[in-house]
């Protein structure tokens, strides 16, 4: 098994994990966080990575932390962590913003 697939089973059973500490259904979390149960299911058995939003949103659900996905390497950068927080304070356009400038910056 490949790092990536050993990363994403990981993220998948702290998922599966956490939702079973709450005593959750698959259903019940997926509603809470606007997927479709399917998905959710791929996510657990480690199919496929969440997006960050998803990710943040089973997070707040769940009362868990980033730090609790510590195998996605991006997330042992203290700078990714300040970014999270800013975008997840932000509004809708905030974001559209930010996300227009970094393009920006990516391209010069």
């Amino acid at each position: 098994m490949t790092n990536d697939e050993n990363t994403k089973k990981s993220i998948g059973a702290k998922i599966r994990a956490g939702r079973l500490n709450k005593g959750l259904t698959q259903n019940a979390l997926a509603e809470m966080v606007d997927m479709d149960e399917k998905q959710l299911s791929r996510l657990e058995s480690g199919k496929h990575y969440p997006t960050l939003k998803t990710l943040l949103a089973i997070i707040n659900v769940l009362e868990m932390h980033l730090a609790d996905f510590d195998d996605i390497k991006e997330l042992k950068d203290p700078n990714f962590y300040a970014l999270v927080e800013i975008l997840r304070t932000s509004s809708p356009k905030e974001i559209e913003k930010y996300l227009t400038i970094i393009k920006a910056i990516k391209e010069f």
